[in-house]
């Protein structure tokens, strides 16, 4: 059984690591379930950059947010998918996942003078003299059974191989 393991207001996420958000007004709520897409972040980090946004899966209503909070944590939950929200969420996800995306919030702080934020997914640069000569992009993984790992060579789609015989002749 699935249960919330940290909840911040209207947001909690379950043992599973899906993030969930309470909608609605107080005594007439219900649940909606988020995608999240950038990995290593913390809860609030999540919550503060609003990286998620609705996948479109949605809950019954709910009297009060405890009593969805208690329909979830005992399994009591009937989902459902709204295309509307999902087409929204996706919209929001499109938007959210740039590599410089800051929230309004973010924006209207710097506006008035406060240093910005840099964001958590942005990893600093090493510094110049320890960087050396390097190609920048991560290094590609070999397909199983190769013992190294990584792949020496890589391979041109319309490049034919030849056996050794082939090239001595």
């Amino acid at each position: 059984m699935t249960r919330i393991k940290q909840r911040r207001g209207r947001h909690f996420i379950d043992e599973q690591g899906r993030l969930f958000w309470i909608n609605g007004p107080d005594q007439h709520c219900y649940l909606s379930e988020q995608r999240l897409w950038r990995q290593g972040l913390s809860f609030d980090e999540i919550l503060e950059w609003k990286q998620c946004a609705p996948s479109g899966l949605v809950s019954q209503r709910f009297p009060s947010l405890q009593a969805a909070c208690e329909a979830f944590d005992h399994r009591q939950i009937t989902w459902s998918k709204d295309l509307y929200l999902k087409r929204m969420g996706d919209q929001m996800a499109l938007h959210r996942s740039a590599e410089d995306y800051k929230p309004t919030a973010f924006l209207k702080e710097e506006a008035q003078g406060l240093p910005p934020r840099r964001p958590p997914w942005v990893v600093p640069a090493p510094p110049l003299e320890a960087q050396g000569p390097c190609c920048g992009l991560p290094p590609r993984q070999a397909e199983e059974g190769s013992r190294s790992g990584f792949v020496t060579e890589v391979a041109h789609g319309w490049r034919r191989r030849r056996s050794a015989r082939q090239l001595a002749q």
